[in-house]
C-alpha cells in the first residue's frame, strides 16, 4: 500500500487455459486533489484541505465502531455503473498484502465492514460518497487486521481475441476492478507483539542463478515488513546479498527470495545466514546448510520487450508459452491505454 494515489487491477482470464493474469497500476492522485484518471477510482474521502490518505487505518476496541466515508469516481469516458463488496486482507505467496472474497460471503475483517451500498452508477467525471461502519466483534484479540472494499464493473465485458497459435485461438475476459484498504488496529498499538520468524530457508536454480527461498511467518500481532541480508559461505569465500520483505499479516506467511547473483551453481551445500531487521530494531535470524539443486528446476525466457517469465526446465506447451506472449501484449496495451487517457485529460 503505497501515496495517495488510485490504483485499479485488471485481471485478465485466458479462456484457453483457464489461468488468470493480473496487473495492478498506479493511477493519476486522487479527484479531490484536481486530477481523474483510469475508468474509475477509489479513495478515502478528503479531508478539509482537498487531500485524501492512501488508505483507511482505523483505532478500535473490541466492541466499537466507526463510521468512514469512502470516494469513488468515474474518470472513464462513458457513464459506469459499478457493484461494490467488502473483501479480507490476505498476504501474497510473497509477501504484501492483497485482497480476497470479494463478491463472495466475507471472511475474517471483511465481515466488520457494514452499510455500503450493492452498486452506485456514476456519469462521465463524476464521484460519490459511500458511507460505510467498520464493527469490531466483542471479544476480539487485540491486534492488526486488514479489510477492503472492492469495486468492479457490473456489465460484463464480452470475450475478446487476443491472438492466435497455429490452432490455438487465445480468447480473455477483462474485467476492471480496484480495492481500498481498511487497516484496524484492535487495542492499544503499544502494547501488541511484533514478531518475524524465519522457520527455514531453501535454495533452487533458475538458468544459472540460485536463489534463496525464505519461509518467513509473522507470529506477532501487527503488520509487519524489513529488510534483509543472506549471507552465504562457498568455497571459503563468503558473500553476502541484501533483499526486501514486503509485508507479512499476523498469523500469516510469506516465502521470500534472496537472488544470489555472483553464485555459481556448483556447490552441492554452502552454510548460510539470513536476519532480517524489522520492527522498531528488532532481528529474525537463522543459520544453517543449505542445499542446491545439482539441476535448474525452472529456467528464464523472454516473452516480449524486456519482459521475462520463469518457467520449469521440461519446458511448457506451445499454447502455454503463446498464452504468455499474448497475455504481455495485452497488458502492454493496456499501459499504451493509460498514458493515452491521462494525456487526454491533462491536456484537454
Amino acid at each position: 500500500m503505497s501515496g495517495a494515489r488510485r490504483r485499479w487491477r485488471w485481471r485478465l482470464t485466458a479462456t484457453a487455459c483457464a489461468a488468470a493474469l493480473s496487473v495492478l497500476s498506479s493511477a493519476l492522485p486522487a479527484m479531490a486533489a484536481g486530477a481523474v484518471g483510469g475508468p474509475f477510482g477509489l479513495s478515502p474521502w478528503p479531508n478539509s484541505h482537498g487531500k485524501a490518505a492512501a488508505y483507511f487505518t482505523l483505532n478500535l476496541a473490541a466492541g466499537q465502531s466507526a463510521t468512514e466515508s469512502a470516494l469513488i469516481s468515474n474518470g472513464g469516458q462513458t457513464m459506469e455503473k459499478l457493484i461494490i463488496s467488502r473483501s479480507t486482507g490476505v498476504t501474497a505467496a510473497n509477501g504484501g498484502s492483497s485482497f480476497s472474497h470479494a463478491f463472495q460471503p466475507c471472511s475474517g475483517a471483511g465481515c466488520w465492514v457494514t452499510g455500503l451500498p450493492a452498486a452506485v452508477t456514476l456519469p462521465v467525471d463524476t464521484g460519490e460518497k459511500l458511507q460505510f461502519t467498520v464493527s469490531v466483534p466483542p471479544g476480539t484479540a487485540p491486534g492488526q487486521y486488514l479489510a477492503g472494499i472492492t469495486a468492479e464493473a457490473a456489465a460484463k465485458p464480452k470475450p475478446v481475441k487476443v491472438g492466435s497459435n497455429g490452432k490455438a485461438t487465445g480468447r480473455a475476459i477483462i474485467i476492471e476492478q480496484v480495492t481500498i484498504a481498511v487497516a484496524v488496529t484492535v487495542g492499544p498499538l503499544s502494547r501488541l507483539t511484533t514478531r518475524l520468524e524465519i522457520p527455514g530457508v531453501s535454495a533452487v536454480v533458475v538458468g544459472s542463478m540460485v536463489r534463496l527461498n525464505i519461509d518467513l511467518a509473522n507470529t506477532g500481532r501487527t503488520f509487519a515488513h524489513g529488510a534483509g541480508q543472506a549471507s552465504c559461505t562457498v568455497h571459503g569465500v563468503r558473500r553476502a546479498y541484501s533483499f526486501y520483505v514486503p509485508t507479512v499479516l499476523p498469523h500469516d506467511r510469506a516465502v521470500i527470495t534472496a537472488g544470489l547473483p555472483r553464485l555459481a551453481a556448483k556447490a552441492a551445500t554452502m552454510p548460510c545466514t539470513v536476519r532480517i531487521g524489522y520492527g522498531s530494531g528488532l532481528t529474525a535470524s537463522w543459520s544453517g546448510t543449505v542445499t542446491v539443486p545439482s539441476e535448474a528446476t525452472s529456467r528464464i525466457v523472454r516473452t516480449g520487450p524486456g519482459d521475462y517469465s520463469v518457467i520449469p526446465v521440461g519446458g511448457i506447451p506451445a499454447w502455454a508459452t503463446a498464452m504468455i506472449v499474448i497475455g504481455v501484449l495485452l497488458l502492454a496495451a493496456a499501459v499504451v491505454l493509460i498514458v493515452r487517457m491521462r494525456g487526454r485529460r491533462q491536456t484537454g
